[in-house]
Formats: C-alpha cells, structure tokens, sequence
C-alpha cells in the first residue's frame, strides 16, 4: 500500500513540474509577442513555485523579460519596475547558478554583457560632465553587472575607485581599491591610491602597509617609492624621507619632483632652531643647490622657483635679527650684517619675480617682492606691484 502511495506522489510532483514548465513556455511566448506585462506575471509564478524555483531557463527568461522593461518606450511597461536593469541583472545570478549544464552560458553573457556596457558608457558620460559621484555609482554598475555571473571586471572597478576619490568619497574608494586586491589586479596605480587614502586618513600603518605589499609585487618602483617617502613626509620621519629621496635623486636624476621634495626637507632642517648653524648652513646650501637642479629641469616649476626665493629672504631675515641684537657701537658689524642681509634679498628678487610672471594671481608672492622693492626704495616698482594687488583684490 505504502509503494502506491509513493508512486502516486511521484506522479504528482512529475505533473506539477511538467505544468510550470508549460507556464514558463507561455511566459516565453508573451514576451516574443512583446506583451511585457503578462510575461512577467507569468514567469514570476513558474519561479514562485518550488518545483521550477531553481529552474535555470525560467530565470533566463525573467531577466530577459526585464531586459525588454528596461528598453521598453512604452510607458505601461517602464511602470512594471523601477530597476528593471537590476532585476535583470538577479535574474541572470539566478540563471548562472542553476544552469550546471551551461546550456544558457553563452546567451547569458551576451545579455549581461550588453547591461555591462551600457552602465559603462553612462559612467563615461557622467565623468565627461564631471558628475564623479554618479560616474561612480554606474561604473559599480558596470563592475555588478558581469560580477553576478562571475566574471570580474577590474576595468570598471578600478574607474569606480578613481571616480569615488574625486568625489571626495575616501571610504566608498578606500572599498574598490582593497576589493581590485583581493581580485588579484595588477596595478602600482591601486597600490599607490590606497596608500595614498589611508596617509590622508592619517593611518600611517594602513599606508605603510599597503606600500610594502606593492613593492613586494613590484620591487624597485619608483612611484610606490615615492609615495613611501610622501608617508615619511606626512608623519614627520624626517630622515626616513631625506634617505629615501637622496636615493631616488640617484636613481633618477631626471626628475624634478624629487629635488624639489629634496629642497623641502633641506629647508625644514634649515629652519630647525635645534640644530647647530653649522648644520643648518649646510643644510641651506644643500636646500639651495636641490632647488635649482628642479628649476634646471623644468624651468616653470612654480614651487621649487617660490621656494628659493623664500630660502634667501628668510637668510636675510636672520642677518637682520642679528643686526637688530647688537650693541649701539657695533657699527661695523651692523653695517656688514646688513650687508650680506641686503646681498640674499638680491638674490631673492629674481626668483620672487618668476614666481610671479609663473603664477600671476598669487598674491602672497606679490607681497613678498614688495617688502624687498620698500627696502630697495624701488619706487617705480613698488607702484606697479601694488596695482597687481589692488587688481586682483577687486575681483
């Protein structure tokens, strides 16, 4: 008696499995009439049903039923769901997961692949207009899109990434970057970004650590270099960063980048009041000779040019301090203090002039050549800097 009853179950469940098929077969026949709507409701109830709920072929269908939603110019059918796309994209995870055959691969791919693309060109459009959190948000898309039948697209996950640090957004870049690791991309690009997001977090391990990883895939970089030396810079590893740089400077001597990093640590040292002068001359003269080997290779470098004009004003500075400190009947040694004072304003001038013709608006600069012209007397001068400033302080 029990072998009939489990016969009779077997017939029953086999009957119920044949229906939704027949359901999912009209549910295919409403979509290639284009009747959206039925189509949907159709399909929802075959995968409703536990014994066609893991049926690879009826998600294939759903989410080829919301693909059409998706491009539908009908607006009863746009009306059927908000994100038809990423029904869509559901759909097809589902498909993928239960297709053990691979019957629908192919298809499948094609399918999603098109979804890929079309977020992708809506990032690019949305970076265009300069829209970085929108191009970040479709770039995820795109990187969703082939990530729900297990294809990783690093492309879009690395242009998301990039869009999520333009819009400021450190924690949604800081998730792209680690994930573009654990996906095993290649690039001293994420390395360097990473590092870069957690120095301005002020997470010297975070940054260290991620700056080691990449130099252990990529040994001798010298970006990933670099950037451990910004971390030394950031966190006040003084001689960390001068070893460092000295050694880039050797590596590649080409690069002004580094003499100016080189000079700034220099002129750190110069102003160190902790220091003996002995050293702290020395250190000017190294900070001195750093800056104009960065002017040497890129003559219109704003920063380096600045720079040393400030370095001889600042010299002249401490020869005016000394002058000011000593007795009435030093006169002699006032005379010659503010002499060599006088000497390194001259020096100063040309750079303080480059620096301004190189950046026009920068009125701090402007500032800084008046005092020198005032000293100088330059009256002539002095008028002609000081209409600059009034120009630029009525805008």
């Amino acid at each position: 008696m029990k072998r009939i009853v489990l016969m009779v179950l077997m017939v029953i469940s086999i009957s119920l499995a044949f229906s939704q098929k027949s359901v999912r077969q009209t549910a295919s026949n409403y979509l290639k009439e284009g009747k959206l709507d039925k189509a949907l409701e159709t399909i929802n109830q075959c995968i409703q049903d536990p014994s066609t709920a893991q049926d690879s072929k009826a998600w294939f269908i759903r989410g080829n039923i919301y693909s059409e939603i998706a491009i539908t110019k009908d607006e009863k059918y746009k009306a059927l769901e908000p994100d038809p796309m990423g029904k869509a994209l559901e759909s097809y995870k589902k498909a993928t997961l239960y297709d053990e055959k691979k019957e629908f691969t192919d298809d499948i791919f094609q399918k999603v692949n098109w979804q890929r693309n079309k977020y992708f060109n809506e990032a690019v459009d949305f970076y265009g207009k300069k829209e970085y959190k929108s191009a970040m948000l479709s770039f995820d898309h795109s990187y969703s899109a082939l990530a729900a039948i297990n294809i990783p697209d690093t492309l879009s996950l690395f242009y998301a990434a990039t869009c999520a640090t333009m819009a400021n957004d450190r924690v949604q870049a800081k998730k792209y970057y680690i994930d573009l690791l654990k996906l095993k991309a290649k690039s001293v690009a994420i390395y360097a970004s990473l590092s870069e997001l957690y120095r301005l977090d002020k997470d010297s391990t975070g940054a260290l650590a991620v700056i080691r990883a990449g130099q252990k895939m990529y040994p001798g970089n010298m970006p990933l270099f670099l950037a451990e030396t910004n971390i030394y810079l950031t966190f006040n590893n003084t001689d960390k960063a001068l070893s460092n740089l000295e050694l880039a400077a050797k590596k590649d001597s080409a690069n002004p980048s580094i003499y100016y990093a080189l000079g700034t640590i220099y002129n750190k040292l110069v102003d160190d009041t902790t220091k003996t002068a002995e050293f702290r001359d020395k250190m000017f003269t190294l900070a001195e000779k750093a800056y104009k080997r960065a002017i040497q290779l890129k003559p219109d470098y704003f920063d380096p040019v600045f720079n040393i004009g400030a370095l001889y004003v600042n010299k002249a500075v401490v020869y005016d301090d000394k002058a000011k400190n000593l007795p009435l009947d030093a006169d002699a040694e006032f005379k010659s203090l503010k002499a060599q004072a006088d000497k390194y304003l001259e020096e100063a001038i040309p750079f303080l002039e480059k620096a301004c013709e190189l950046q026009p608006t920068d009125v701090s600069t402007l500032n800084s050549l008046k005092q020198i012209y005032i000293r100088q007397q330059k009256t002539d001068k002095i008028k002609a800097i000081n209409e600059k400033i009034n120009a630029l302080l009525k805008k």
